[in-house]
């Protein structure tokens, strides 16, 4: 089984969209970071579901702070 990946897209407001890619397929589901709780399943075409954990949604804030601090914008 692979690990869960994910990416964060930014709008021009810095707003943050995960992006997870299936483990199963490889196709991206979206879903916006602030309204994404913990444990919350989301559920490929495929019909593969994956779940964002506490630990996901920790590294996908840590990594939307970095990238705002990089940009000097506060968090």
């Amino acid at each position: 089984m692979k690990p869960l990946s994910f990416d964060l897209d930014l709008d021009k407001h810095l707003n943050a969209t995960l992006v997870v890619a299936c483990t199963a397929c490889g196709h991206e589901m979206r879903r916006h970071l602030k309204s994404t709780a913990p444990d919350t399943v989301l559920r490929c075409d495929c019909g593969h579901e994956a779940t964002m954990t506490t630990h996901h949604l920790l590294a996908a804030q840590r990594r939307l702070a970095s990238i705002k601090s990089a940009y000097q914008v506060a968090a």
